[in-house]
């Protein structure tokens, strides 16, 4: 399943019909994360070695997830896929209906655990994966539904993204999910933490040439880490998703690496990854030299006044895209052109932001944060 003409038209096609020269300029600088984000959907739509998680069962998750996070043209991208896999009346509903009930407990707990990290990541707990444990579904499978979720809600914010710059989202949206509640900022800081999986990772010398493969291209300076060997139980998801990662984080031109480092911290806040935000923190104060704005977004949480008129716009987008899709709209983007920043800034703003709502999804659902010895 090809998207990538469907993320080339969001942002080329204007209201007006007349396609805005930044737009054009954009989608030159950026081919390579429209065409990567396309593989990574690939990847999580219609794998290779789908198992029990057919590619019906995938897309119609996936049209649902786009629907719940308000990304209608990706949910309608995703159910004309779908109706060309003649699927079950449970299927169409699954895409379509917001209550699907099933007496299969498979397939009851994926729509639910979907719901959930869709709409709630942080309120995933170790608890939700037992569940999933319970009713059936193997440590590889869980990571397979794991990147599905998250890949789909990057998708989202990046198809809700595109249509701002171009012009074609309202400039104000009504609510279709309501909003979610504010973070919790407990246990945030800017202080090293260890990841601890609620899963079995693979082990090393037991990898498949897959596996191996796709954990060669995540950088390292030490042992590979049990973050990377989790996500090895779906390698061709990691193959993809590592390369878009860092050409979202350290790409040249466009936004500053510091202001992506905000994105990733707004995101991570409302996401409740505790150690997605402690990296992230730490790497912008190295850049910035301004911790007392990471101290004000960690004890004052989303609506916090930061006092700076740049980092202030770039923070309230980046919480607004994680927290509040459905009232993202085209002003949001206006209102950052008012203060300076570029199409090509915003795009990559969009872009940090949602990565790293893959990113929380992953590691705040799949295990938990400790504080070193």
């Amino acid at each position: 399943m090809d998207i990538l003409p469907f993320l080339t038209a969001l942002a080329t096609t204007a209201p007006t019909g007349v396609q805005r020269p930044e737009a054009a300029d954009v989608i030159a600088t950026r081919a390579d994360i429209l065409s990567m984000s396309a593989q990574a959907n690939a990847a999580v739509i219609s794998p290779k070695k789908p198992g029990r998680l057919s590619h019906t069962l995938r897309t119609a998750l996936a049209a649902r997830m786009a629907r719940l996070s308000s990304a209608m043209p990706l949910a309608a991208v995703y159910n004309q896929t779908l109706a060309t896999m003649q699927p079950t009346t449970f299927f169409t509903a699954l895409a379509q209906q917001d209550i699907v009930p099933s007496e299969n407990t498979f397939l009851a707990a994926l729509v639910d655990y979907a719901d959930l990290v869709t709409l709630r990541p942080k309120d995933a707990t170790r608890a939700d994966i037992e569940t999933l444990r319970n009713a059936g579904l193997a440590d590889a499978e869980i990571v397979h539904l794991a990147e599905l979720i998250a890949c789909v809600c990057y998708l989202s914010r990046l198809t809700l993204g595109l249509q701002a710059l171009a012009g074609t989202l309202p400039v104000v949206r009504s609510p279709q999910t309501g909003i979610r509640p504010d973070a919790d900022t407990a246990g945030f800081t800017a202080e090293p933490l260890e990841w601890i999986p609620y899963l079995q990772p693979v082990r090393l010398e037991e990898a498949t040439e897959e596996q191996k493969e796709a954990m060669k291209i995540t950088p390292s300076n030490t042992k590979i880490s049990d973050y990377v060997l989790t996500l090895a139980h779906d390698p061709e998801s990691l193959a993809v998703r590592s390369p878009l990662f860092n050409a979202i984080m350290y790409g040249r031109d466009g936004l500053s690496r510091a202001g992506r480092e905000m994105g990733a911290l707004g995101c991570s806040l409302i996401n409740r990854c505790l150690y997605c935000a402690s990296v992230h923190a730490r790497r912008f104060i190295q850049l910035t030299k301004r911790p007392e704005l990471v101290e004000t977004i960690f004890s004052k949480g989303p609506d916090a006044c930061l006092h700076d008129d740049y980092w202030q716009p770039i923070f309230n987008f980046s919480v607004k895209l994680t927290r509040s899709p459905e009232m993202f709209c085209t002003q949001d983007v206006a209102f950052l052109r008012d203060h300076g920043l570029s199409d090509l800034e915003i795009f990559d703003l969009v872009c940090a932001t949602g990565i790293f709502g893959w990113a929380n999804r992953l590691m705040h659902t799949l295990g938990h944060s400790v504080t070193p010895p």
